[in-house]
């Protein structure tokens, strides 16, 4: 017993090495500005759009895309990626739309609205925007805005960004050696806190913010049981569905807004005053205060340009003082961008990918400014699916690409490695029954049974894993993508029935789901 823990540590020992050798010698892993030079043809010139939410930053430069005739935009969020896309669209513009959950295809296209996520590093472009800069720095995903940046080959980039990164996205592009434009943006509107809180019934244009969606219909249906019409946004909601209840409360139809910090991106509503509700909310770990960034962005949203000549900010929990001094307070300037882990450095075949993914995570890197992306999700996908000998041979769907592209699928590893597993297993079958034609795909999807609001939000988002399932490890057809487009459709529509009508009527099925609402699906994984 003793002897075969020994000879365990010890090929673990030199695995370890092995990991270390690969690492060292990798550009990718020790020279990124170094690697990504070689995508890039040309001496580019960012513009770099600074200012806060509501000041017009994505307004000009997407104005400045549409003059290029070129180009493509970077969407921090899938909603937003399809909102840009659309808008594109109606200024008669062919866009393609292409997130981790869908693809929209237009012949002959020469715009593109994509999540950061899915930007092809590949091609060239006359221009590209790139949005909401400032997450650069967040864990798991900032590395897709700094390949964004090092490697996006077109003579024209604008990026859009808090002030707070500036400092930071400048040092990035000065390694590059490129050029650079400032542009500061001011708010046309002002932006105060009300002396008092919010007591009695909110006002037209109001929007009240939650942090939880349970929270946010709870509060809609009892604004509603005093005669005041409602809308409501959270980010479980899918888009056409967010894009009806938007377009009630902008004609009118709806009087208030209730919604979560999902409205702090895209969608430029008719907001006067923004009402949060709450100064706490649950970040997928545990219930934390409002940084001073996040309330910069959702009290933004106030004072729209061109309908209001000023925006305004209270609470319905007393604390208005205590947003009166965030709002006024300074966010830290940001000192370090993440590095995304490079795709061909996971094909190294000699170390077990879980065993350089653990090492890459902890290898210190060459500069100052860079840091790794947070590996918790690939590590824990790529443990489960190597004990069942994925990653282990040289065919399909045992080699090394399937486990790599499966590892870094966009789900959420604490509630998603059930479906992920069965996503694994069903490729050994001659048909995947998770898929368009299988029996478990027919089961969840073809069945015509009246469904809960929260059930059909489950099965799109259900949806959107199996659809980025497919594409990554090539398994897609254009029957399969079709049937894909054409289910999504028939739930988004569902979605809208339900959450255009009475928000009471929803809490009622609730309490026959209670189990299933009790999950905080709001603060799950980012959709792109």
């Amino acid at each position: 017993m003793k002897k075969s823990i020994k000879r365990k540590n010890e090929m673990e020992k030199a695995q370890r090495a092995v990991a270390c050798e690969c690492i060292a010698v990798s550009q990718a892993a020790s020279d990124p500005f170094g690697y990504y030079a070689r995508m890039r043809h040309r001496v580019r010139r960012f513009i770099l759009h600074v200012g806060p939410t509501n000041s017009g930053k994505t307004h000009d430069a997407l104005q400045s895309l549409m003059d290029a005739g070129d180009g493509v935009y970077l969407a921090p969020l899938r909603l937003l990626a399809l909102e840009t896309g659309e808008r594109l669209r109606a200024q008669g513009l062919r866009c393609d739309i292409i997130t981790g959950e869908e693809r929209s295809i237009e012949f002959g296209a020469t715009f593109s609205s994509r999540t950061v996520e899915m930007f092809d590093t590949e091609r060239s472009y006359r221009c590209v925007v790139i949005d909401e800069a400032q997450m650069i720095s967040d864990p798991r995903r900032g590395g897709a805005w700094t390949r964004a940046i090092l490697a996006a080959d077109a003579p024209q980039i604008h990026i859009c960004m808090a002030d707070e990164a500036l400092a930071l996205v400048t040092r990035l592009i000065a390694m590059c050696g490129d050029d650079i434009e400032i542009v500061r943006h001011r708010r046309a509107t002002g932006l105060s806190v009300e002396p008092e809180p919010l007591d009695g019934d909110p006002m037209p244009d109001d929007a009240l913010i939650a942090f939880d969606r349970t929270d946010v219909l709870e509060l809609a249906a009892s604004i509603e049981a005093r005669g005041i019409p409602t809308a409501v946004i959270y980010g479980a909601l899918p888009w056409p569905a967010r894009r009806a209840e938007a377009k009630r409360f902008a004609t009118g139809e709806a009087e208030v807004l209730i919604a979560t910090d999902a409205i702090g991106m895209g969608l430029n509503l008719p907001i006067r005053r923004v009402v949060f509700t709450a100064t706490t909310k649950y970040d997928g770990k545990a219930s934390r205060s409002l940084t001073t960034a996040e309330i910069k962005q959702i009290a933004g949203r106030a004072g729209r340009r061109g309908m209001y000549q000023q925006g305004f900010v209270t609470s319905t929990c007393r604390a208005n003082d205590w947003l009166r001094h965030r709002l006024e307070e300074q966010v830290r300037p940001l000192t370090a961008a993440r590095l995304a882990f490079p795709q061909e450095l996971g094909m190294e075949t000699a170390v077990p990918l879980t065993l350089l993914l653990k090492v890459w995570a902890k290898t210190p890197m060459s500069y100052d400014m860079l840091r790794r992306i947070d590996l918790t999700g690939p590590i824990t996908i790529a443990t489960m699916l190597e004990g069942v000998g994925a990653g282990s041979g040289t065919r399909f769907p045992s080699d090394r690409q399937t486990l790599l592209g499966m590892a870094f699928l966009p789900v959420d590893p604490q509630r998603d490695l059930d479906e992920v597993m069965a996503l694994y297993q069903g490729l050994k079958r001659k048909t995947h029954p998770l898929l368009p034609g299988g029996g478990a795909w027919a089961h969840d999807y073809d069945t015509g049974e009246p469904r809960s609001l929260i059930r059909l939000e489950r099965l799109l988002r259900t949806l959107g894993i199996r659809f980025a399932f497919a594409r990554k490890l090539n398994i897609m057809d254009r029957a399969m993508e079709e049937r894909f487009a054409a289910t999504r459709m028939r739930l988004e529509h569902d979605v809208i029935v339900k959450v255009t009508g009475s928000k009471a009527a929803l809490l009622e099925r609730r309490l026959a789901d209670e189990d299933e609402w009790n999950v905080r699906d709001e603060h799950g994984v980012w959709r792109f």
